[in-house]
């Protein structure tokens, strides 16, 4: 990952998909936690709860789809935005439904990072 401002918007993007059906299950939540424990590149990352807040305030102020296109728009790196995709995708998966807005959601970042159906295939793979 390249630096601390692409893992918290990678971060920032997990709290985003989880909030996309208008709640967060605690199995979403859990997933954003194994993610984040797992992954070395967000060992730095502080102040989760802040940015959790900050994000859903962002989303009540500006509406779901804005923020989303805002916060991904900051990824700019191929390697940041497919770890993103996958990150994503796992945490939507964790209650193992993925519901109509989750999944317009991860549309949404497809089409946001120029991912085709064949890197979303491999994405879906390697999460």
């Amino acid at each position: 990952m390249a630096d601390k401002d692409a893992a918290r918007r990678i971060y920032e993007l997990m709290v985003l998909t989880a909030w996309a059906d208008g709640r967060v299950e605690a199995s979403e939540a859990l997933a954003v936690h194994e993610v984040v424990t797992a992954d070395p590149a967000f060992k730095d990352l502080g102040g989760k709860g802040d940015i959790s807040r900050a994000v859903k305030a962002r989303i009540d102020a500006q509406g779901l789809d804005a923020t989303l296109k805002q916060t991904a728009a900051g990824l700019t790196a191929r390697e940041d935005r497919e770890l993103a995709f996958r990150c994503c995708a796992r945490v939507l998966d964790a209650d193992g439904d993925i519901a109509a807005e989750e999944a317009d959601a991860l549309a949404s970042l497809q089409e946001l990072f120029g991912l085709s159906g064949d890197d979303v295939k491999r994405l879906m793979r390697a999460r």
